[in-house]
Protein backbone atom coordinates (compact mmCIF):
# COMPACT_ATOMS: atom_id res chain seq x y z
CA UNK A 1 0.00 0.00 0.00
CA UNK A 2 1.29 3.33 -1.03
CA UNK A 3 0.22 6.32 0.71
CA UNK A 4 1.51 9.55 -0.55
CA UNK A 5 1.44 12.92 1.70
CA UNK A 6 -0.85 16.02 1.23
CA UNK A 7 0.58 18.30 -1.16
CA UNK A 8 1.81 21.72 0.87
CA UNK A 9 -1.10 23.71 -1.14
CA UNK A 10 -3.52 20.88 -0.09
CA UNK A 11 -2.30 21.10 3.71
CA UNK A 12 -2.96 24.57 3.97
CA UNK A 13 -6.26 24.60 2.28
CA UNK A 14 -7.26 21.54 4.89
CA UNK A 15 -6.04 23.65 7.67
CA UNK A 16 -8.46 26.44 6.95
CA UNK A 17 -11.64 27.14 9.22
CA UNK A 18 -14.00 27.54 5.57
CA UNK A 19 -13.07 26.94 2.42
CA UNK A 20 -14.74 27.69 -0.99
CA UNK A 21 -13.52 24.72 -2.99
CA UNK A 22 -14.66 20.93 -2.11
CA UNK A 23 -13.12 17.98 -1.99
CA UNK A 24 -13.52 14.95 -4.07
CA UNK A 25 -12.92 11.23 -3.18
CA UNK A 26 -12.17 9.31 -6.45
CA UNK A 27 -11.66 5.30 -6.92
CA UNK A 28 -10.16 3.68 -9.80
CA UNK A 29 -10.47 -0.19 -9.88
CA UNK A 30 -7.85 -2.18 -12.09
CA UNK A 31 -8.94 -5.37 -13.58
CA UNK A 32 -6.05 -6.84 -15.65
CA UNK A 33 -6.30 -3.24 -17.44
CA UNK A 34 -9.67 -2.59 -17.44
CA UNK A 35 -11.14 -0.03 -15.34
CA UNK A 36 -13.96 1.19 -13.56
CA UNK A 37 -13.83 4.68 -12.15
CA UNK A 38 -16.47 6.05 -9.31
CA UNK A 39 -16.66 9.76 -7.46
CA UNK A 40 -18.27 10.01 -4.19
CA UNK A 41 -20.11 12.92 -5.77
CA UNK A 42 -23.70 14.07 -7.40
CA UNK A 43 -22.34 14.30 -10.88
CA UNK A 44 -19.77 12.45 -12.91
CA UNK A 45 -16.16 14.08 -12.58
CA UNK A 46 -13.43 13.86 -15.18
CA UNK A 47 -9.56 13.35 -13.65
CA UNK A 48 -6.45 12.65 -15.22
CA UNK A 49 -4.55 10.78 -12.87
CA UNK A 50 -1.44 11.52 -14.55
CA UNK A 51 -0.85 7.77 -16.18
CA UNK A 52 -0.59 8.50 -19.53
CA UNK A 53 -4.66 7.36 -19.89
CA UNK A 54 -5.46 10.82 -20.30
CA UNK A 55 -8.62 12.63 -18.61
CA UNK A 56 -10.93 9.70 -17.44
CA UNK A 57 -14.72 10.18 -16.66
CA UNK A 58 -15.70 9.11 -12.88
CA UNK A 59 -19.03 8.18 -12.36
CA UNK A 60 -21.09 8.91 -9.48
CA UNK A 61 -21.43 6.70 -6.99
CA UNK A 62 -22.09 6.15 -3.17
CA UNK A 63 -19.37 4.84 -1.25
CA UNK A 64 -17.71 4.66 1.85
CA UNK A 65 -13.75 4.68 3.07
CA UNK A 66 -12.34 3.53 6.38
CA UNK A 67 -9.09 4.51 7.81
CA UNK A 68 -6.07 2.36 7.89
CA UNK A 69 -5.22 0.19 10.74
CA UNK A 70 -2.28 -1.22 11.56
CA UNK A 71 -1.75 -3.88 14.71
CA UNK A 72 1.33 -4.29 16.79
CA UNK A 73 0.98 -8.33 16.03
CA UNK A 74 2.56 -6.91 12.69
CA UNK A 75 0.00 -7.62 10.32
CA UNK A 76 -0.61 -5.83 6.76
CA UNK A 77 -2.68 -2.56 7.20
CA UNK A 78 -6.24 -2.58 5.67
CA UNK A 79 -8.73 -0.61 4.54
CA UNK A 80 -12.20 -0.95 3.42
CA UNK A 81 -14.07 0.25 1.10
CA UNK A 82 -17.83 -0.26 1.23
CA UNK A 83 -19.59 1.06 -2.66
CA UNK A 84 -23.41 0.69 -3.19
CA UNK A 85 -24.37 -1.92 -5.12
CA UNK A 86 -27.74 -0.42 -6.65
CA UNK A 87 -27.12 -0.50 -9.55
CA UNK A 88 -24.99 -3.53 -9.73
CA UNK A 89 -22.06 -1.23 -11.47
CA UNK A 90 -19.09 -2.95 -9.72
CA UNK A 91 -20.45 -6.19 -8.90
CA UNK A 92 -20.93 -7.01 -12.64
CA UNK A 93 -17.16 -6.20 -13.72
CA UNK A 94 -16.45 -8.62 -10.69
CA UNK A 95 -18.52 -11.51 -11.54
CA UNK A 96 -17.19 -10.29 -15.99
CA UNK A 97 -13.89 -10.78 -14.65
CA UNK A 98 -14.06 -13.76 -12.20
CA UNK A 99 -13.53 -12.13 -8.94
CA UNK A 100 -11.34 -9.12 -8.03
CA UNK A 101 -9.00 -10.28 -5.83
CA UNK A 102 -5.73 -9.46 -6.79
CA UNK A 103 -6.82 -5.95 -8.43
CA UNK A 104 -5.59 -3.02 -7.84
CA UNK A 105 -7.97 -0.47 -6.27
CA UNK A 106 -6.34 3.62 -6.56
CA UNK A 107 -7.94 5.99 -4.25
CA UNK A 108 -7.76 9.70 -5.38
CA UNK A 109 -8.25 12.81 -2.97
CA UNK A 110 -8.85 15.84 -5.29
CA UNK A 111 -9.51 19.49 -4.39
CA UNK A 112 -11.17 20.86 -7.12
CA UNK A 113 -8.93 24.02 -6.87
CA UNK A 114 -6.16 22.19 -8.18
CA UNK A 115 -4.99 21.69 -11.49
CA UNK A 116 -6.03 18.47 -13.21
CA UNK A 117 -3.72 15.38 -12.93
CA UNK A 118 -2.51 17.11 -9.44
CA UNK A 119 -4.36 14.54 -6.70
CA UNK A 120 -3.75 15.93 -3.46
CA UNK A 121 -3.75 12.37 -2.40
CA UNK A 122 -3.40 9.05 -3.75
CA UNK A 123 -3.15 5.37 -2.16
CA UNK A 124 -3.01 2.39 -4.33
CA UNK A 125 -3.83 -0.64 -2.65
CA UNK A 126 -4.48 -4.40 -3.79
CA UNK A 127 -7.85 -5.78 -3.09
CA UNK A 128 -7.51 -8.65 -0.87
CA UNK A 129 -11.43 -9.70 -0.69
CA UNK A 130 -14.70 -9.15 -1.58
CA UNK A 131 -18.34 -9.53 0.18
CA UNK A 132 -21.52 -8.73 -1.37
CA UNK A 133 -24.68 -7.81 -0.40
CA UNK A 134 -27.86 -6.43 -1.98
CA UNK A 135 -27.05 -2.76 -0.80
CA UNK A 136 -23.26 -3.01 -0.52
CA UNK A 137 -20.04 -4.41 -2.20
CA UNK A 138 -17.34 -4.66 0.33
CA UNK A 139 -13.47 -4.30 -0.56
CA UNK A 140 -10.89 -5.18 1.96
CA UNK A 141 -7.73 -3.11 0.63
CA UNK A 142 -4.55 -3.37 1.69
CA UNK A 143 -0.42 -4.39 0.60
CA UNK A 144 -0.03 -7.41 -1.02
CA UNK A 145 1.23 -10.32 0.70
CA UNK A 146 3.99 -12.35 -0.19
CA UNK A 147 2.48 -15.38 1.09
CA UNK A 148 -0.85 -14.87 -0.87
CA UNK A 149 1.61 -14.79 -4.13
CA UNK A 150 0.94 -17.96 -5.98
CA UNK A 151 3.88 -19.99 -6.76
CA UNK A 152 4.76 -21.24 -9.39
CA UNK A 153 3.26 -18.03 -11.32
CA UNK A 154 1.50 -19.98 -14.03
CA UNK A 155 0.13 -23.41 -14.79
CA UNK A 156 0.33 -24.58 -18.38
CA UNK A 157 -2.68 -26.57 -19.82
CA UNK A 158 -2.42 -28.70 -23.27
CA UNK A 159 -5.85 -27.55 -24.46
CA UNK A 160 -6.75 -24.68 -22.29
CA UNK A 161 -6.80 -21.30 -22.81
CA UNK A 162 -4.98 -19.39 -19.31
CA UNK A 163 -6.13 -15.93 -20.37
CA UNK A 164 -8.86 -13.89 -18.88
CA UNK A 165 -11.69 -13.52 -21.38
CA UNK A 166 -11.48 -10.04 -23.41
CA UNK A 167 -8.88 -9.40 -20.19
CA UNK A 168 -5.77 -7.62 -21.96
CA UNK A 169 -3.57 -10.75 -22.60
CA UNK A 170 -6.82 -12.66 -24.64
CA UNK A 171 -7.46 -9.09 -26.30
CA UNK A 172 -10.80 -10.08 -27.67
CA UNK A 173 -13.18 -7.24 -28.58
CA UNK A 174 -15.83 -9.01 -30.67
CA UNK A 175 -19.95 -9.07 -29.24
CA UNK A 176 -19.74 -13.22 -28.34
CA UNK A 177 -20.33 -12.95 -24.66
CA UNK A 178 -18.60 -16.21 -23.77
CA UNK A 179 -15.70 -17.92 -24.72
CA UNK A 180 -15.34 -21.80 -23.12
CA UNK A 181 -11.54 -21.53 -23.11
CA UNK A 182 -10.59 -24.35 -25.89
CA UNK A 183 -8.90 -24.20 -29.23
CA UNK A 184 -10.67 -25.60 -31.47
CA UNK A 185 -14.22 -26.03 -29.65
CA UNK A 186 -17.66 -24.34 -30.79
CA UNK A 187 -16.91 -21.96 -28.13
CA UNK A 188 -13.28 -21.41 -28.78
CA UNK A 189 -10.59 -19.14 -29.80
CA UNK A 190 -10.85 -20.59 -33.22
CA UNK A 191 -14.66 -19.78 -33.21
CA UNK A 192 -13.97 -16.44 -32.11
CA UNK A 193 -10.89 -15.48 -34.90
CA UNK A 194 -8.43 -15.10 -32.20
CA UNK A 195 -6.21 -18.28 -32.23
CA UNK A 196 -3.11 -15.99 -32.29
CA UNK A 197 -4.16 -15.21 -28.63
CA UNK A 198 -4.52 -18.81 -27.43
CA UNK A 199 -3.20 -19.24 -23.94
CA UNK A 200 -2.92 -22.64 -24.18
CA UNK A 201 0.43 -24.88 -25.22
CA UNK A 202 -0.73 -27.82 -27.61
CA UNK A 203 2.93 -28.88 -27.49
CA UNK A 204 3.58 -29.71 -24.17
CA UNK A 205 2.43 -33.44 -25.07
CA UNK A 206 -0.62 -35.32 -23.24
CA UNK A 207 0.13 -36.62 -20.07
CA UNK A 208 -1.05 -34.36 -17.85
CA UNK A 209 0.22 -30.53 -17.11
CA UNK A 210 3.23 -28.46 -16.68
CA UNK A 211 4.05 -25.24 -14.33
CA UNK A 212 6.53 -22.80 -14.60
CA UNK A 213 7.60 -19.84 -12.34
CA UNK A 214 8.20 -16.31 -13.20
CA UNK A 215 12.24 -15.19 -13.45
Amino acid sequence: MNLASLSRAASWDKHKLTSTTPWLLLVDFNWQGQHVRVARNTDAVTFDAGDGAGPQSYQPMAFELTGAQQTIAGSLPQVTLKVSNVNHLVEGAIVQYQGAAGATCTIYVVNTDNPSGESDLALETTILRTQTSAAWVTFTLGAPSPLRSLFPRFVYYQGTCMWQYKGAQCAYAGATPTCDLSYDGANGCLAHANQVRFGGFPGIGTNGASVAGQV
